[in-house]
């Protein structure tokens, strides 16, 4: 990086490069960070986009079934908009999610869609399912359940499907569950079993899926031993 004498700014830049995954990757410092808290640096702009890092390929997981629609998809996101980590007063901002949140009916998007390999229902609807996710990686279980709900609503057979979902709370992020999740409950195929981090006296005193999931694990083991 180009800069001026300033031993100031020389010192600020080797402290930096010592403590990089501190100072920069875990606060999510950005190049622009540094060099507004470096004036003294001041690289060309051939420079400055040298060292920019190439914007990495965002992947979502689709959160519906073709069932609903073979012609139409649904995305589950989160949009990152938090206090930097940086200790900036600016907020930090998502930059995939932020993009897609602020898209209108109309706008074109540029996305490629590929297979999930082995990531999907058994072929066997009446097969028994256990899901685990957490925020908006309930996407594909999301999908899962609504392929399962047409199906119980077609008339076949379908087995049980219990989902463990870690999220902060019941008011907060426990996504679907006035909507889809309720209605989807009550065809008498499927169990949500949230886990609030924030609020574990309302998920049976448990915090994260994995203390859910030994629970539940422990309870059958009680009731068939």
């Amino acid at each position: 990086m180009a800069s001026s004498k300033s031993e100031v700014a020389t010192q600020a830049l080797h402290r930096l490069s010592e403590m990089y995954a501190q100072e920069v990757l875990a606060k999510r410092v950005s190049l622009l960070d540094v060099l507004e808290a470096n004036p003294d640096v001041q690289p060309t702009f051939a420079q400055y986009l040298e060292m920019l890092p190439p914007i990495r390929v965002r992947q979502y997981s689709i959160s519906s079934s073709p069932l609903w629609n073979p012609h139409r998809v649904t995305l589950t996101i989160s949009v990152v908009k938090a206090p930097a980590l940086s200790g900036k007063h600016d907020e930090f901002i998502g930059v995939a999610t932020t993009y897609l949140d602020g898209l209108r009916p109309g706008d074109k998007v540029q996305m490629a869609v590929r297979p999930s390999g082995t990531f999907r229902l058994p072929l066997d609807p009446s097969i028994p399912v256990v899901m685990i996710a957490a925020g908006s990686g309930v996407a594909p279980m999301r999908g899962f359940i609504q392929e399962r709900a047409l199906q119980k609503e077609a008339g076949r057979d379908v087995g049980n499907m219990t989902l463990f979902f870690g999220c902060r709370s019941l008011d907060d992020d426990f996504l679907y569950s006035k909507t889809d999740f309720e209605e989807w409950n009550k065809l008498g195929f499927l169990q949500v079993r949230p886990a609030f981090s924030s609020e574990s006296e309302k998920s049976e005193g448990c915090k994260y899926v994995q203390e859910y999931v030994t629970l539940f694990k422990t309870t059958i083991w009680e009731r068939f031993h």
